[in-house]
């Protein structure tokens, strides 16, 4: 019983009242050595006195005191029983009975006994606060309020009735009433208990910021409320010295908690490290908060460190709720740190301790257990973060099967769509979030992210310009502005590639490409303009070949829909002449992209050699790509060309992509490509086979060397065996291996290099090709 309970009833009116309660009330907890030497010597002199069943009412209640002081509950019952026995009308022995029960943690049988007194003298206050005080030690501080209430009402005038009153509500979370209380009853609390008041009202307000159920700007007005009553009061207190020492501990403590609550992350680590400067021992029911600033600024290691800290301690495991946010939060950091296998690990024995079901006394009915529900939907981002889009698909279905008014579970669905490229079934699950949560900013984020894969730039700009100005501290909407921003930014690419080969009759001897391409910011919403140069050089038996060219055009972009159409000057030696190119696309579904194009001086169609010989190509080209997903890929395309010397050329290509094995750090993709050409022209200055059909089937390995948040560094290693077959030279094979890397930096940076090694027949002559390529995507 705390210091302020013992308070509470110390002023009873009546003398054989004080001297009941007192004895009745006494400290538990005290050891028998502890114990005054009066105690001590009176509970020495009853135990070896006799005969001892004569003792007179004060004596008895003395003696029960003392045995119940020394926490020995059995022998302190007896004399109370006793004295209800001798002395029916003394209530305070049944007052002592009832607390000394709830003092041996004997719940039911003090609670019991509580009511019944309660029923026999319902005027009584003193009946009211026995049976409060059961329930405080039985963990029900609503039932407590109950009965003090009762007591209050009863007796509004006595001092310790109106202290009992006050510490129910603080005990029932009601601090800014009991608060209130003891404003308006001066000298009811001490200085130190009025702190404790204000410390919990403080604290309230923190918890309802923290409420996820109300808007963004009420949760941060009610944060900044609280920021600002601890600031205050941090102030008053620091002033009082020693006296006031702990209890501006807890302040700055629970202040932590306020500016999470604010999102004021960068505070609350400063705040943690100001106070571990001090040499301050920081709570542990403060760590878990702390530890979510650490991870929100990209600080995975110390997050997880803290997270650790947090589940390990008592508070964390008397409050589910909280460890299982500490659980997440720590697969999270894990993940992020590059420690995914312990993530896994850890998430998996958060998911054992929670049960499916909860039991609620006296509701027969089972209750799913929404803790464990937060764990699935975790299992299912640490499934994303796998690459296990079918198994995280298959996990979120059945959670939006068994609750299909979870906004959540679709909202998180959606995501799942998006990294298997499937923007629009995204979009639908999206409507069913909005239509139950409509100004959900965790649904409005990813409409946001979903209108930027459609291509739906305008939507894009509200959705982002709304979440922004509402919930601009919130992760997910800094991420949307990111990607925004990187949209509207310009795109730089180039190409380099050097061919070492044994003089290939299609790109000679020590090949050079070079080619770059600017694109602007958009403009308009839908447009792009680029500019691009390029340049092109190679050995050939009858001597060198260069081509350089300059082009200029325009890009279109909207839902569904990519146009571009270009002018370009072109030399390879015969002066300067003009081409052009038009391409689109259009996206059926998420599943069915068709598209073509045209080209006057095609590069594409046009080999260099040709080139060199004053020989130009024009071209149509048609294709049709079907994509199940990010794992599943096929594309068709068909490509007729004319050249200037007579030749038709007609090609057609497919290309297969299957991903056959996905973990945290490898995937595994079987691949196949499929070729084929037809010249009508023999004897051509170029490589130009009457026919000819290549089928090369290939598996790419890719390792993720490094992956941090949006930088990544990863490495590729591709083999491939096939077949060649050209019209009159018969069927040969085809191999090819290729090493390479990439490294992405934080979304504006994408760049690698490829080595490769190809061995084929041109003609029935067996030629190997060496050649290194390096690309750059940059946008500013």
């Amino acid at each position: 019983m705390s210091r302020v309970q013992v308070s509470i009833f110390m002023s009873f009116q009546s003398p054989r009242a004080v001297v009941a309660i007192c004895a009745a009330l006494a400290l538990p907890g005290l050891s028998q050595a502890a114990l005054p030497n009066s105690e001590k010597k009176r509970i020495q002199d009853y135990e070896s006195a006799a005969p001892r069943e004569n003792l007179p009412a004060p004596s008895l209640i003395a003696l029960a005191r003392a045995y119940r002081d020394a926490t020995q509950w059995d022998k302190a019952l007896v004399l109370f029983r006793q004295g209800e026995r001798r002395f029916p009308s003394r209530v305070e022995f049944t007052l002592g009975r009832i607390m000394t029960l709830a003092d041996a943690r004997r719940i039911p049988e003090a609670v019991s006994l509580g009511r019944k007194l309660v029923r026999r003298q319902p005027r009584n206050p003193d009946s009211h606060l026995a049976l409060g005080y059961a329930y405080q030690i039985g963990g029900q501080p609503y039932a407590e309020l109950d009965q003090a209430t009762e007591a209050y009402g009863l007796a509004p005038g006595r001092a310790y009735v109106v202290r009992s009153y006050i510490q129910a509500l603080q005990n029932a979370g009601l601090a800014q009433n009991a608060l209130r209380e003891a404003q308006a009853h001066p000298g009811a609390m001490d200085a130190g208990q009025i702190r404790s008041l204000q410390a919990d009202a403080a604290a309230r307000l923190t918890r309802v910021a923290a409420t996820s159920a109300r808007g963004e700007a009420e949760r941060y007005a009610v944060a900044d409320r609280a920021i600002a009553m601890y600031d205050a009061l941090i102030a008053q207190w620091q002033a009082l010295g020693a006296a006031a020492r702990s209890d501006v501990r807890r302040l700055q403590a629970d202040r932590l908690l306020a500016l999470h609550a604010r999102a004021r992350m960068k505070d609350v680590v400063a705040g943690y490290q100001a106070l571990l400067a001090q040499g301050v021992a920081v709570p542990a029911y403060v760590l878990g908060d702390v530890a979510d600033a650490y991870l929100y600024l990209r600080q995975p290691e110390t997050a997880a460190h803290l997270y650790r800290r947090s589940l390990a301690s008592a508070a964390d495991k008397d409050d589910p709720k909280a460890r299982v946010n500490d659980q997440a939060g720590l697969f999270y950091a894990l993940t992020e740190s590059g420690h995914a296998d312990q993530a896994n690990a850890e998430l998996k024995a958060a998911d054992a301790e929670q049960p499916v079901w909860l039991y609620i006394p006296g509701d027969p009915s089972r209750q799913p257990n929404d803790l464990k529900l937060d764990l699935a939907l975790t299992q299912g981002q640490g499934d994303l973060y796998e690459g296990d889009t079918p198994q995280a698909q298959a996990r979120l279905d059945a959670m939006v099967d068994a609750a299909p008014g979870n906004t959540r579970f679709y909202t998180a669905r959606s995501q799942i769509y998006r990294s298997r490229g499937l923007p629009r079934r995204a979009e639908w699950d999206l409507a069913l979030a909005q239509a139950q949560s409509p100004r959900s900013i965790d649904v409005e984020t990813n409409q946001g992210e979903t209108a930027l894969d459609l291509q739906e730039w305008r939507q894009a700009r509200l959705l982002r310009d709304d979440v922004v100005s509402r919930s601009p501290q919130s992760l997910s909407v800094q991420d949307l502005a990111r990607d925004w921003d990187i949209h509207n930014m310009s795109e730089l690419r180039v190409t380099a590639g050097r061919d070492v080969s044994t003089n290939s009759p299609v790109v000679g001897s020590h090949e050079t490409d070079l080619s770059s391409t600017l694109y602007s910011p958009p403009i308009d919403e839908n447009w792009r303009a680029f500019a691009g140069t390029g340049y092109s050089y190679s050995d050939f038996p009858e001597g060198v070949g260069t081509y350089r060219w300059a082009r200029a055009g325009a890009q279109w972009r909207s839902r569904s829909i990519t146009l571009q159409g270009e002018v370009s000057g072109n030399d390879f030696g015969y002066g300067l002449r003009a081409g052009a190119a038009l391409s689109g696309s259009v996206d059926l579904d998420d599943h069915w992209q068709v598209g073509g194009g045209a080209a006057l001086l095609s590069r594409d169609a046009t080999p260099l050699r040709a080139l060199r010989h004053d020989i130009t190509a024009n071209s149509l080209n048609a294709n049709v790509r079907w994509r199940g997903d990010n794992r599943t890929q096929w594309t068709f395309s068909f490509t007729p060309s004319r050249f200037t010397d007579g030749n038709t050329r007609m090609e057609i290509d497919a290309a297969g992509l299957q991903r056959v094995y996905t973990s945290h750090r490898f995937r595994l993709d079987a691949m196949i490509d499929l070729s084929a050409s037809h010249n009508t022209l023999a004897n051509a200055p170029y490589y130009n086979p009457r026919s000819d059909l290549a089928a090369v089937p290939e598996l790419r390995l890719t390792h993720v060397l490094y992956q941090r948040y949006d930088t990544a560094w990863e490495q590729q290693l591709t083999a491939g065996a096939g077949t060649y077959t050209e019209q009159g030279y018969g069927t040969s094979g085809l191999y090819t291996v290729s090493y390479g890397q990439r490294f992405r930096y934080n979304k504006v940076l994408d760049t690698g290099f490829t080595l490769s090694a190809t061995s084929r027949t041109y003609d029935g002559q067996r030629e190997r090709d060496y050649a290194v390529l390096v690309d750059l995507t940059y946008r500013f």
